[in-house]
């Protein structure tokens, strides 16, 4: 894997982690680290085998709707908590809507073969600038001491 495609990765990965966090922050009141979890998890594909095949491959299985009820039901299950649930599902949601607006996209209705999107370039530049500046604002509106003036 050549220097472009880690840096790449690292920028993917970094603006999931910083949109779930700044996500669960401003609108739970959940650890925020869940958001860095969870905001991840649904790359844990890439550590599959590539002779599993479909639908254990990058932006199969583990980028569908289905998988994110999934995680929200067993995290409500094991931590009988909405609010953790609630968590859990804008990160791993926030996850989702970034892919799925991306040239990649995602398979929305999983186990139907489908895949939509409309194609933009979310992991890019501009697009990441734009994520990371609206997560910082989130992240300021929801910090008492900017809000109070201290």
């Amino acid at each position: 894997m050549g220097p472009g495609r880690l840096a790449f990765l690292a920028g993917a990965f970094a603006t999931h982690a910083i949109v779930g966090y700044a996500l669960v922050r401003g609108g739970t009141g959940a650890d925020p680290r869940l958001g860095i979890v969870f905001g991840l998890v649904p790359d844990v594909d890439f550590l599959f085998l590539s002779e599993w095949g479909q639908p254990f491959v990058h932006r199969g299985i583990t980028h569908t709707p289905l998988f994110v009820l999934a995680v929200v039901a067993g995290s409500y299950a094991i931590a009988r908590s909405r609010e953790i649930a609630a968590a859990v599902a804008l990160a791993l949601g926030s996850h989702l809507v970034i892919d799925a607006l991306s040239p990649m996209g995602i398979d929305p209705l999983f186990p139907l073969e489908t895949n939509w999107s409309p194609g933009l370039p979310v992991h890019g530049p501009t697009a990441t600038v734009v994520l990371w500046t609206a997560s910082v604002g989130l992240l300021a509106w929801r910090t008492d001491a900017f809000r109070s003036g201290d």
